[in-house]
């Protein structure tokens, strides 16, 4: 099957709500009656040691309605295309706050409700530059259940690297940067004989569902994470993919692709869209289903330097991420956009977000 006619079904995509030209306001709902499932989901995972230890509340990256019992499913999206505009459109309300959908509310799954998604693909390629870096990280800490060192191939680190690298460290330093985990197969083949355990959620036998254990025959999607600076990419990397693409070809389950190109190009448009023609033509070839999803740049942060204000700055990334968004929908291919995310959001150096934006962003390709 095409992989430009074919939506990403299980992964998130979050197009922008028709390109408008400025971003929109978001809406928090909140009904005073109950809390939502969502809220002890995350409460549970907020008490787990290697979450508390980065000082991670869940408050900070989620804010889960409060409902009545008669209007449990109006408060949330009820549609794909109502979802995918409530997400793209959001904003936070004021700097840093947890970010808010537009019009209707979304839903952050448990770790084990992500793993039965997930299940449903053969594999799922992460293809970009450094921000995609930072989703994929994230996606690792979520799926491995471990804020502290989850992005990390910590078996590889001696103990004051470890101590160095934690939390939001893991992400910013660039000492750091040389362990990050960049295919689940890694941490599967040495992860469990290290002394330093931290094995995938999705591969444990034994699972808690609903406050009781319960056994699932789970048994983890693969992910890879494929760094790329321009376009054409390396000919190693189209193998790889290849290799990936190839591996079953008689499985009808899809290998959904995240893709993304921005600030390491300087947001070059010709650059973003031959990169889009590359790996849609290197899929096609192998005729697997593999819906892509295009995400787009963070805003720039409060702390950009000066002299990339011009070539960086709000106004270049804004219009790049929606003339890119546009080619992306004209390629049949999903698009989600990181602007609003980010807008507002704490950035350590202009460019990069940190830990809390890396999660709720990992969340967003990894539910639906």
């Amino acid at each position: 099957m095409s992989s430009s006619s074919t939506p990403v079904a299980g992964i998130v995509a979050y197009p922008f709500p028709r390109f408008s030209s400025v971003p929109q306001t978001p809406h928090c709902i909140s009904v005073e009656s109950r809390t939502s499932p969502e809220s002890h989901i995350i409460k549970r995972t907020e008490k787990s040691r290697r979450h508390a230890d980065c000082a991670i509340a869940s408050k900070d990256i989620y804010v889960p309605p409060k409902i009545a019992a008669d209007e449990k499913q109006a408060l949330y999206c009820t549609n794909r295309a109502q979802l995918l505009k409530a997400m793209s459109g959001g904003g936070r309300h004021g700097f840093d706050s947890p970010y808010c959908s537009l019009d209707c509310h979304y839903r952050w799954y448990s770790t084990i409700e992500s793993c039965m998604i997930l299940e449903r693909f053969d594999t799922i390629v992460f293809i970009g530059d450094e921000m995609l870096r930072y989703v994929y990280s994230a996606f690792n800490m979520l799926l491995r259940e471990n804020m502290a060192l989850g992005g990390l191939k910590q078996w590889e680190m001696q103990e004051s690297e470890r101590e160095m690298c934690r939390c939001g460290n893991q992400l910013i330093k660039p000492e750091c940067s040389k362990y990050a985990v960049m295919e689940s197969t890694s941490v599967q083949a040495n992860d469990a004989g290290s002394g330093h355990s931290s094995p995938y959620v999705c591969d444990r036998k034994f699972l808690y569902l609903e406050e009781r254990i319960s056994t699932l025959m789970l048994s983890g999607t693969p992910h890879v994470f494929l760094p790329i600076d321009r376009s054409p990419a390396p000919e190693d990397l189209h193998n790889t993919f290849g290799t990936i693409l190839n591996r079953d070809r008689d499985s009808y389950k899809p290998i959904p692709v995240i893709h993304s190109l921005s600030l390491s190009t300087s947001l070059s448009w010709t650059t973003a869209t031959s990169s889009m023609d590359e790996w849609v033509t290197l899929a096609d070839i192998t005729q697997r289903n593999t819906p892509f999803l295009w995400i787009g740049p963070n805003a720039a942060g409060h702390l950009k330097p000066p002299n990339q204000i011009m070539s960086q700055g709000n106004n270049a990334i804004w219009h790049y991420t929606i003339e890119m968004g546009r080619e992306a929908v004209a390629r049949q291919l999903d698009a989600l956009g990181m602007y609003n995310l980010t807008l507002q959001a704490e950035s350590w150096d202009g460019s990069f977000y940190g830990q809390k934006v890396a999660l709720v962003q990992a969340m967003m390709v990894s539910r639906h």
